[in-house]
């Protein structure tokens, strides 16, 4: 019972990651851009993420709160 933060955690810090890895953004199959951002401006790009992408991040980002909820309740019970 005592590990099963870390292994909760791990596992959804897993998924989440394989899962946002996994899934590709979609191209979109049409549409017409009449203004383009210039590409002078360093820094700045775009980034398409999509909705899985996004839930699988969010699922490791969930393992990982979850982790260190359980590293807190480890260092709680120490004192």
């Amino acid at each position: 019972m005592r590990h099963l933060w870390w292994v909760l955690g791990a596992v959804l810090v897993c998924i989440g990651l394989a899962v946002a890895v996994s899934s590709a953004p979609s191209q979109p199959d049409f549409g017409w851009f009449a203004y383009t951002p210039s590409g002078d401006i360093p820094g700045r790009s775009v980034w398409m993420v999509s909705r899985t992408q996004a839930a699988g991040l969010a699922v490791a980002v969930l393992g990982l709160v979850t982790v260190a909820t359980g590293v807190g309740f480890r260092l709680g019970r120490r004192r």
